[in-house]
């Protein structure tokens, strides 16, 4: 099948992918670590398997309009089996790996899954405690592990043989089915997070995809020679737009990492050129590399304070007048910086290849921000929801605001309605919630999407976020308070993990605060100090002096009516397994708030101390 037409503009994903397979065929798409070693899977080969397992599906009885789920953590088969089921005509449905049995339920039960694929026996598990409830699921396809005799389970490897059997000309056909495949179909549903209520199908369309892969790739000036560390779960959209449809896209290639816990060793064995982060992993890099100064002698911290200002000055000159702008005293003075420390930091953190760093998800800190352009890490924070297919705003690179989330990317409109909200359009506006039409009317009206987000755009049409327009506290004062632009400054803090501001019709502002157990351990060793056990750390004087100092800090930044006057600490971090956090780890605030009642009732009591 010839896609040669469809070079500059591919009105799917799956044009683009047979495209890729055609012209790049022998060249690497994937790469995964096993044993300790990275191995490729090159185009023609990741055709094979997707046309493959797309037969084995369509016998399973998959086809035209029907839902899969996938319940796995990244692997060449989650991609695999995601383009096969396109490949169909059926939509995707990723799920969490880390969501529990319920929540797993209400995704494939709401959706009508058919068949979901499962990475090992441990999410079979899941699947098989709530099976009961799903009369729709027929086939669970299983990665690796038993099947036990269920004639409704078959393994991934079983599939495709099936396929294989399918003959040249059956796949030919399924390949040739492509090119009929309406943009305006359905692609995938991703579930989101759910932080004041279960959660909701968003719908994308094939065009949806396509148009967000397309502006984004103009953002990052991607193309066929770059390559992206997957590590983030491609459950959520963000990662799936690097590590699958602009790669597609593009023709780049994909190292698939070993998760969040291995990112830093994976960053220093594939030196990716793409790199997509979540403000967290950003935060703990500042943590460590400003934690390894205190330690270091006075001419290293001296050396380092040196680059690290001519880096600073480096970018804020860029940033004004352009990269050509550098004056020659500065452009010498950089080389040196850049090449007796900034370089070789970079290249330790496995960074030294990567041209374009994107961090998304949640509101990047500026002090964050600012402190990695110093060192030549120029750090594009980009905003989005799942429902504008990920991506609405961007920093560009040589022109970054740090503070805001940038200026909207190419072929979409963004504008703040008259209560503050911020307001999207273009493309890349989902087609609507799964069986919810009143909450379809309340997302998108006349074309623009609500985003929830309260907002402001300045002069020069950079988008700055204040809060969640659910999220504003209104204090007893009737002062309007963003929690979220105070927590981003305090979750910096030494040892601090994160923060959740109070104090909604109460007279002041109040925090919880929980702790970054290795940032505090290398606090202690500092200071030479013994480290108490877990469960004493919250009452512990010593933290409780430090947090309140950092607090008293940030406090004489903000008007009288931000500070945070009182806080605790609690005795162990939000997970999403405890309900506090959602599966893409915002701090859900009404579970939060429900669980500490009494706590925060004692926060404005007279006994407080």
């Amino acid at each position: 099948m010839r896609y040669k037409a469809l070079v500059t503009a591919f009105p799917t994903l799956l044009h683009a992918f047979f495209h890729n397979a055609q012209v790049r065929g022998e060249r690497p798409a994937l790469r995964y670590k096993r044993d300790g070693s990275w191995h490729d899977v090159n185009w023609a080969r990741y055709r094979h398997r997707v046309l493959r397992l797309a037969a084995g599906l369509k016998e399973r009885g998959v086809g035209p309009g029907d839902l899969v789920g996938i319940l796995s953590t990244n692997s060449v088969e989650w991609l695999v089996y995601d383009l096969a089921a396109m490949v169909l005509g059926a939509g995707t449905v990723p799920i969490y790996p880390s969501c529990i049995p319920s929540q797993v339920r209400y995704i494939l039960e709401h959706s009508a899954s058919k068949a979901v694929l499962l990475e090992d026996s441990e999410q079979l598990a899941k699947v098989n405690e709530v099976r009961e409830h799903l009369p729709a699921l027929h086939t669970l396809v299983l990665v690796s592990g038993e099947a036990s005799g269920d004639p409704a389970v078959v393994s991934f490897a079983e599939l495709e043989a099936r396929g294989e059997t399918a003959g040249v000309a059956s796949l030919a056909a399924l390949e040739a089915s492509v090119l009929d495949l309406d943009p305006e179909s359905l692609a995938t549903i991703v579930y989101t997070s759910g932080t004041t209520g279960p959660p909701k199908g968003a719908m994308l369309s094939h065009r949806n995809v396509m148009a967000m892969g397309d502006s984004l790739i103009a953002v990052v000036d991607g193309n066929e020679t770059d390559s992206s560390l997957s590590f983030l779960p491609l459950s959520h959209i963000a990662e799936r737009l690097q590590g699958e449809i602009m790669a597609i896209r593009v023709g780049y290639a994909v190292n698939i990492g070993e998760g969040i816990p291995a990112v830093a060793e994976n960053l220093v064995e594939v030196e990716p050129t793409l790199l997509v982060c979540v403000p967290r992993l950003w935060e703990k890099y500042y943590a460590r590399i400003t934690s390894g100064l205190q330690d270091a002698s006075p001419l290293r911290r001296k050396l380092f304070d040196w680059a690290a200002g001519v880096g600073s000055e480096v970018q804020s000159v860029t940033a004004a007048k352009g990269t050509g702008a550098l004056p020659l005293g500065l452009r010498i003075r950089y080389e040196v910086a850049d090449r007796l420390v900034l370089g070789k930091l970079r290249a330790r953190l496995g960074m030294g290849r990567t041209r374009t760093f994107l961090s998304g998800a949640a509101p990047l800190s500026a002090e964050v921000g600012r402190f990695f352009a110093s060192l030549g890490i120029v750090i594009q924070e980009v905003y989005g929801q799942t429902e504008c297919t990920g991506v609405c705003t961007y920093n560009p690179r040589n022109r970054p605001k740090f503070g805001t989330v940038g200026v909207a990317c190419p072929d979409m409109e963004v504008r703040i309605a008259e209560d503050g909200e911020i307001l999207v359009r273009g493309a890349n506006v989902f087609m609507g919630y799964r069986d919810q039409p009143e909450a379809t009317a309340e997302a998108i009206i006349d074309g623009w999407l609500a985003t929830g987000d309260v907002g402001e755009i300045d002069a020069d049409g950079y988008v700055k976020i204040t809060d969640r327009k659910k999220d504003i506290i209104v204090t007893a004062g009737g002062k309007n308070v963003s929690p979220q632009n105070i927590e981003n400054r305090l979750k910096t803090g030494p040892g601090i993990s994160q923060v959740v501001v109070l104090g909604d019709k109460r007279k002041f502002l109040s925090a919880l605060i929980t702790l970054d157990s290795e940032a505090l351990a290398e606090v202690f060793e500092r200071n030479g100090w013994k480290l108490p056990s877990p469960a004493a750390l919250p009452e512990d004087e010593r933290v409780r002096s430090l947090l309140r100092g950092y607090i008293d800090t940030v406090n004489r930044e903000l008007a009288s009516y931000e500070t945070v006057k009182k806080f605790r600490v609690l005795p162990e971090d939000f997970t999403v397994e405890s309900g506090e956090l959602t599966p893409s780890l915002k701090v859900k605030r009404r579970a939060i708030q429900q669980r500490y009642e009494t706590m925060i009732d004692a926060f404005y009591s007279e006994k407080f101390d």
